[in-house]
């Protein structure tokens, strides 16, 4: 009978050392995912690099930097947002419950 992959994987969790190197692997990745997704919102926006710098009165060098960052500054989105326009929102859930953090409230 084949395993499913979190049956493979449990034996890795239950050394703290797997565990612990696992969960620093875990937030790169969702660090990168975010600044993935910093370039995805420009272009969605149809906004180019070269505009955005001019917006944040930055380069477009520093654009793309910022793009590619895996662990941006709060404030640095702030700007970011503002500069497209929009409003950053910062929630936390847990237990099934959402804190809002910053930014305007969420529509709930």
């Amino acid at each position: 009978m084949a395993k499913n992959l979190k049956d493979l994987a449990a034996p890795l969790y239950e050394d703290a050392e797997s565990a612990k190197k696992i969960g620093e692997y875990k937030q790169a990745v969702e660090a990168e995912l975010v600044a993935h997704q910093l370039g995805e919102l420009r272009r969605e926006l149809g906004v180019d690099q070269v505009e955005l710098a001019e917006r944040l009165g930055m380069t477009q060098g520093g654009v793309s930097k910022l793009e590619r960052s895996a662990d941006p500054k709060l404030s640095t989105l702030r700007k970011l947002t503002d500069a497209l326009g929009g409003t950053l929102r910062i929630e936390v859930e847990v237990e099934g419950r959402t804190f809002q953090l910053s930014g305007a409230p969420t529509d709930s």
